[in-house]
């Protein structure tokens, strides 16, 4: 059991370091596209931009950003729980599995 448990604490980290890494990609991608793409929803040339479009696009860039937010935090705690789960399962063979010896 404490093999299982070593090799799901390892897939649990890779996975939140992917996810973290798919997240890093996301952010550099919005932060070093034009803004022209920003603003224009459809990344097309919008010329007539008005106040409710800047709102609405505000509100958009405001979301994206929260999403990167949430997966970043998402991705960390994965990561975080997939070491806890490995080093648990190595303290655990290395005590002996987990066992009391009977007095």
């Amino acid at each position: 059991m404490s093999k299982r448990t070593r090799v799901a604490g390892i897939v649990a980290f890779a996975l939140g370091i992917v996810v973290l890494i798919f997240v890093f990609a996301i952010a550099y991608s919005m932060f070093t596209s034009p803004a022209e793409e920003l603003l224009s929803p459809k990344g097309g040339q919008n010329s007539s931009l008005t106040a409710v479009g800047l709102g609405n696009i505000l509100v958009m860039l405001l979301v994206r950003i929260l999403l990167l937010f949430v997966m970043t935090l998402a991705g960390s705690l994965i990561a975080s729980r997939g070491i806890q789960l490995y080093l648990g399962a190595s303290r655990g063979t290395a005590s002996g599995g987990g066992r009391t010896p009977d007095a």
